[in-house]
């Protein structure tokens, strides 16, 4: 699949995520996979600005779509309409070690942003950093956090919290009045539509579905 570069306003974009329902925010290497990047106008530089920029616009600070890892672990921008099928199919709120403890003081203490949770949780040091990183995939893996903002280039300082503080009650209750099949159906032929996949079953090891 090729996105044609021919994005140029946020309006463009999130027009562009909700006809997908849900994109990458960079090209993944070696797969084919609709990308926010990628379909923007400009040279290397102003698409990743462009990008980015849009997608702290329309996540964080207007909450038109859900920024967060996902597809191929890599960052993915969800459309509100589809959101409510994953949150369905992934989302998890037990945990061990290290995403544990995260979860946890999330919990107990209310949103935070990085350099806090790692000071607060004795994980600084570049010994403990692919530990605290992982277990930020784990949970957004999980739609157990968010980030609710997003710092500029080049630091990217985040703030997070926990998912169900940042989605709307009314969508909660919609992921909560459907089954699992449902939201995998919904989720597959999307991916049909999209072309990124050829048959249903294909979708299993792309979206690690376990039913």
């Amino acid at each position: 699949m090729q996105n044609k570069s021919t994005i140029d306003s946020k309006e463009e974009a999130l027009n562009f995520i909700n006809k997908h329902g849900f994109v990458t925010l960079f090209p993944i290497r070696g797969r084919s996979f609709p990308s926010l990047y990628q379909a923007t106008k400009g040279d290397r530089e102003e698409k990743f600005n462009k990008a980015w920029g849009w997608a702290d616009e329309l996540s964080a600070k207007q909450r038109q779509i859900y920024y967060g890892k996902r597809i191929y672990g890599q960052v993915t921008l969800i459309s509100m309409e589809m959101l409510p099928y994953f949150y369905k199919l992934y989302k998890k709120d037990k945990f061990t070690g290290t995403p544990e403890k995260i979860l946890d003081f999330i919990k107990q203490n209310g949103a935070i942003s990085t350099t806090g949770l790692r000071k607060n949780l004795s994980l600084t040091g570049k010994n403990k950093k692919n530990e605290f990183v992982k277990a930020l995939n784990t949970l957004q893996m999980a739609f157990a956090i968010t980030v609710i903002s997003k710092g500029k280039p080049p630091r990217y300082t985040h703030i997070w919290d926990l998912t169900e503080n940042w989605v709307s009650e009314g969508l909660i209750r919609r992921a909560e009045s459907i089954s699992k099949e449902v939201a995998k159906t919904k989720i597959v032929t999307r991916l049909l539509e999209n072309r990124v996949i050829s048959k249903p079953e294909d979708a299993d090891p792309l979206l690690k579905l376990k039913m």
